[in-house]
C-alpha cells in the first residue's frame, strides 16, 4: 500500500537527511597522511661489515623435528594467527556493531500486526449507554513509529565512530608489538645460536690443545700437569656447550610460543651469520623520530580516539537532557468486522501522530559530572602516553647509538684476542710461554667473541625497538630488511670462498 507525501513525512526526511550529514566526519591529516603511505626510514642498502660466521653451530632437534625459519618468515607467521591479533580484530568487529546499533537509533521502527478481536455480550456506545453487543473484528496493520533525541542520537553516533577508529589503531598497535616481539625473540635465537657456534669452536681448541700436551708428554719435553690443566679446560669447554644447547633449545621454545607453534619442533635460524642489521636511517634527527612518533604510533592515535569519544559522551548527556524528543508515528491497515447479521468488508485506515516533549530526570546532573570525570581521565591518558612515546623514542634512539658504537670495539677486541692467541701459541712452541699462557689466551678469544655476538644482537633488537618507537615496523620492512642483509651477507662470502 502506498504512503502518501504528508508535511508530517517531508519534515521526517529533511530531519534524517540533516541528521546523517552531520554524522558524516571530516578525515583528519593523519588519516590523509597515511593513505598517502606511511614515510620509508629505512636505510637505502645494508652495508654488513659486522658479520659473525656461524658455521660450527650444527645444532641436532630436542625430540623429532627439526625446522629452518628466517626473519622474514617470522614476522608473516607471527602476523598470522597470532590469539592477540585475532582478538584485536573481534573487538573491531564489536566495534563495528555498536556504530551500527547507534546509527539505527535514527530510524523508525517498523512493526507489521493483525489483531482479531471478539465482543459477545454487552458494550458502551459512544453516549456511555450499556447495550447488547455481538461482533468480530480484524485489524491487519502496519506501524511505523520514530522517535528520536536528537543530541543523544548524533554523539552517541560520533563516540561510537571514534570507538570503532581506536579499535581499528588498537589491531595495528597489537599486530606491530607482535612482530616486535617476534624478531626480538628470533634474534634471540640467533645470538644463541652464535653462542652454540663460538663455544664449540672453543671445544675444539681446547680438544687440539690437549691433544698438544699429551703429545708433549710422550715426546718427553712436556709436564703431565699441563695434561691436567688441558683436561679441566676441555671439561669447561664442554659444560659451557652444554649450557649454550639448553639456551638455544630456551629460545626455540620461546620463539615457538611467540608463534604458537608446537614447542618440541626446534626452531633454526636458517642464516649462518650473524650479521648487523640498519631498520632506520642515521641521518634522522631526534626532533624527526618524535614527531613521526607522534604521528603515527597506533596506541597513541587509540587513546586520542578514545578522548575525543568519551567528549561525545559528555555531549550526550547534556544535549540530551536539553533538546526534546521527536516522536512521529503512521499506521497504515485494514479494518473490518462481523456482526451474526451482516459482515462488514475490510476497508482502508491511516492513522498518523507527531509530537514533541521534554523529559527532565534530576540524574542528568550526576550523569554529566561522571560523564567529565572519564572525559578527563582519557585527556590525561593522552598525555601520559604522549611523554611515554617520546621515551621510547630516546631510549631506544639512545640504544641503537651506543651498540652502533659497541661493534667495531667488540670486532677490534676479536682480532687482538685472536692475535694474541697466535702469538701465545707461536711463544710456546718456542719455549718463552708457558702452557698457562694458552688457557688464558684461548679464555681471552672466547669472551670476544662472545662479546661481539652480544654486540651485533643488542644492536639489532635496539633498531626493531626504535622502529617499534616510531609506529613505522610491520612485516614489509622487517622482510625487506633481512632480503637486502642476506644478499649483502652472501656477497661478503664470496671472496672467502674463493681464497
Amino acid at each position: 500500500m502506498a504512503i502518501r507525501k504528508t508535511p508530517l513525512a517531508h519534515c521526517v526526511a529533511i530531519i534524517l537527511v540533516s541528521f546523517m550529514a552531520g554524522c558524516a566526519s571530516e578525515p583528519t591529516e593523519l588519516d590523509i597522511a597515511r593513505q598517502n603511505g606511511q614515510p620509508d626510514v629505512s636505510p637505502a642498502r645494508q652495508v654488513s661489515s659486522a658479520t659473525l660466521r656461524l658455521e660450527n653451530s650444527r645444532i641436532q632437534p630436542m625430540y623429532r623435528q627439526r625446522l629452518t625459519v628466517d626473519l622474514e618468515t617470522v614476522a608473516r607467521v607471527a602476523s598470522l594467527d597470532n590469539v592477540g591479533v585475532l582478538e584485536a580484530r573481534q573487538r573491531v568487529e564489536a566495534s563495528h556493531g555498536q556504530l551500527e546499533a547507534a546509527a539505527a537509533a535514527v530510524l523508525p521502527v517498523v512493526g507489521p500486526g493483525v489483531a482479531l478481536t471478539h465482543l459477545q455480550g454487552v458494550d458502551i456506545n459512544n453516549l456511555g449507554i450499556l447495550q447488547a453487543a455481538h461482533f468480530t473484528t480484524l485489524n491487519p496493520a502496519v506501524l511505523v513509529h520514530w522517535a528520536v533525541n536528537p543530541g543523544q542520537v548524533y554523539f552517541d553516533v560520533v563516540a561510537s565512530k571514534k570507538r570503532l577508529h581506536a579499535s581499528g589503531e588498537q589491531e595495528r598497535s597489537i599486530v606491530m608489538q607482535t612482530v616486535q616481539t617476534a624478531a626480538l625473540k628470533y634474534y634471540d635465537l640467533v645470538l644463541a645460536q652464535a653462542r652454540v657456534a663460538v663455544t664449540r669452536q672453543a671445544l675444539a681448541e681446547a680438544e687440539e690443545l690437549l691433544r698438544l700436551a699429551n703429545k708433549r708428554v710422550d715426546a718427553g719435553f712436556g709436564l703431565p700437569v699441563d695434561v691436567i690443566r688441558s683436561r679441566a679446560a676441555l671439561a669447561g669447554r664442554q659444560q659451557n656447550l652444554a649450557v649454550a644447547l639448553n639456551g638455544f633449545y630456551k629460545a626455540s621454545v620461546a620463539l615457538a610460543a611467540t608463534l604458537y607453534l608446537d614447542p618440541t619442533v626446534t626452531l633454526v635460524p636458517r642464516s649462518r651469520a650473524l650479521a648487523a642489521r640498519s631498520l632506520v636511517r642515521d641521518d634522522l634527527g631526534i626532533e624527526q623520530m618524535l614527531n613521526l612518533a607522534v604521528q603515527w604510533r597506533p596506541d597513541l592515535q587509540s587513546v586520542r580516539d578514545l578522548a575525543v569519544a568519551a567528549g561525545a559522551d559528555t555531549n550526550k548527556v547534556i544535549w540530551g537532557a536539553g533538546l526534546p524528543t521527536l516522536q512521529a508515528g503512521f499506521q497504515p491497515g485494514q479494518f473490518g468486522s462481523w456482526t451474526p447479521g451482516k459482515t462488514f468488508l475490510p476497508k482502508g485506515q491511516e492513522i498518523s501522530a507527531a509530537g514533541i516533549g521534554w523529559v527532565f530526570n534530576p540524574t542528568v546532573f550526576g550523569q554529566a559530572k561522571t560523564a567529565g570525570a572519564y572525559e578527563q581521565i582519557s585527556e590525561l591518558e593522552v598525555k601520559r602516553l604522549i611523554q611515554q612515546v617520546g621515551d621510547d623514542v630516546v631510549i631506544s634512539a639512545q640504544d641503537s647509538a651506543t651498540n652502533a658504537g659497541l661493534i667495531p670495539i667488540a670486532k677490534q677486541q676479536v682480532t687482538a684476542a685472536e692475535e694474541a692467541l697466535h702469538i701465545t701459541q707461536e711463544n710456546f712452541e718456542a719455549g718463552t710461554a708457558l702452557f698457562l699462557d694458552i688457557l688464558q689466551a684461548q679464555d681471552a678469544v672466547l669472551a670476544a667473541r662472545l662479546n661481539y655476538a652480544n654486540a651485533i644482537t643488542s644492536y639489532n633488537q635496539s633498531q626493531v625497538n626504535l622502529l617499534t618507537a616510531l609506529g613505522l615496523i610491520d612485516q614489509a620492512n622487517v622482510a625487506a630488511v633481512s632480503s637486502q642483509t642476506a644478499a649483502a651477507t652472501r656477497k661478503q662470502s664470496k671472496p672467502r670462498s674463493a681464497n
